[in-house]
């Protein structure tokens, strides 16, 4: 039994092999799942601060009346593109099946692009900012994982 080894594309660790390629795309699976959980489940333990901020936030732009529709539809794609991407890491890891890594990154991409829609037709570009590194490590995300 091989407790840890290093090859020229894998690791090898407790006789599993793991390629190099999908350790990556796995930590970035996992990074991702968990911020975007984490942003989604917030967001159902505290709706009413959270759907109070948003109509706040959107009070003066088009989107106004689109205020509840719109946490609604992010919430649901941030759990789905968390979950997908916490499950697809382990199954990129242990089955070499990354589709479900694909899409939770794919719902992720969504996401971030619908969050940074709102932030900049709210003209919240401090907010809008620091949604760039995410979305930058989940193209990366996609990007791994054509590489297999």
């Amino acid at each position: 039994m091989t407790l840890l080894g290093f090859g020229d594309d894998n690791l090898v660790f407790l006789d599993f092999e793991f390629s190099y390629v999908s350790i990556i795309g796995a930590s970035i699976s996992v990074f991702l799942g968990i911020v975007m959980s984490q942003s989604g489940f917030d967001k159902i333990f505290n709706w009413e601060g959270e759907l109070d901020f948003i109509t706040g936030k959107f009070a003066n732009t088009p989107l106004a009346s689109f205020s509840t529709f719109g946490l609604i539809q992010v919430t649901i794609l941030e759990i789905l593109s968390g979950l997908l991407s916490l499950f697809g890491s382990f199954m990129a890891l242990f089955y070499n099946d990354h589709s479900y890594s694909i899409m939770g990154l794919i719902l992720a991409a969504a996401s971030l692009a619908i969050l940074m829609l709102g932030q900049r037709i709210s003209k919240d570009y401090e907010g809008a900012a620091v949604l760039v590194p995410y979305y930058i490590l989940t193209v990366f995300g996609l990007f791994v994982y054509t590489q297999f």
